[in-house]
């Protein structure tokens, strides 16, 4: 290790990427690196071994909002370590046992889009609903041409969905549901009554579910009316929507 000089802590700004060497850390106990996002804009750890390295804790905060496809990251080797997208978002490391590890991060990952037009959902059918409109879409896990959300690839994490699904008939027998990986991950399917149209139904489904690398979550109507065709509505922002939010773990 090296001895700590007079101000321990280095504090740098920067607006190109950026790898961390031995002059950012030697003698210091702790390395602040504010940065603008970038397409993307890389900060890079230095290699455990680097003088000063051990001793030194490191944290990279993205200090304005990203658009588009920008972000921050922070790279180990060739591999991302973490990756933020709005003002605020952060990470921590520190060398533990030999290697990099990440002591506190937040980092942004939030969709919210509302149904575009009204949907026919045909008697007793499942339908995944197509043709969304973005309200919020931070860390660009929304893919349009599937219609649904995919987790970041090569991250672990909790996702956090509230699905409402509204309707604009008495009655109507349809509700909400989620798909992950082809899977049903929530849907209420009591089936249906034949002519009455007297259904039990529920409006909004969803939770906190653990998820994986590049899943697909879909938003799916279900009919549980046997014999007549029903109308999702949309068009509205508060009307047919979803809220989905990920919070990745290490």
């Amino acid at each position: 290790g090296s001895l700590l000089s007079a101000g321990s802590t280095n504090i740098l700004y920067k607006i190109i990427d950026h790898p961390i060497v031995e002059a950012d850390v030697s003698g210091k106990s702790e390395l602040i690196v504010t940065t603008t996002p970038g397409s993307p804009r890389d900060i890079t750890l230095p290699t455990v071994g680097t003088t000063g390295a051990a001793t030194c804790i490191i944290t990279v905060v993205v200090s304005a909002d990203a658009t588009g496809t920008q972000s921050v990251r922070v790279m180990n080797g060739g591999s991302e370590a973490w990756t933020g997208y709005q003002k605020g978002d952060f990470v921590k490391f520190c060398v533990s046992n030999g290697a990099w590890l990440v002591l506190d991060h937040k980092e942004t990952y939030y969709s919210r889009f509302y149904l575009t037009a009204n949907q026919l959902l045909a008697a007793s059918a499942s339908t995944l609903l197509s043709g969304w409109t973005e309200v919020s879409d931070i860390g660009n896990m929304w893919y349009s041409v599937g219609n649904e959300i995919v987790t970041p690839t090569n991250m672990t994490g909790f996702l956090d969905v509230s699905f409402s699904l509204a309707k604009n008939e008495t009655y109507a027998g349809t509700n909400p549901a989620l798909k992950l990986d082809d899977v049903w991950l929530a849907n209420w399917d009591q089936g249906g009554h034949s002519t009455d149209g007297y259904v039990t139904n529920t409006g909004m489904c969803g939770g906190i579910y653990p998820v994986t690398s590049a899943q697909e979550l879909e938003f799916w109507g279900v009919n549980n009316d046997s014999d007549t065709t029903r109308t999702v509505t949309g068009a509205i922002v508060s009307a047919t929507y979803f809220n989905a939010k990920f919070t990745r773990t290490h």
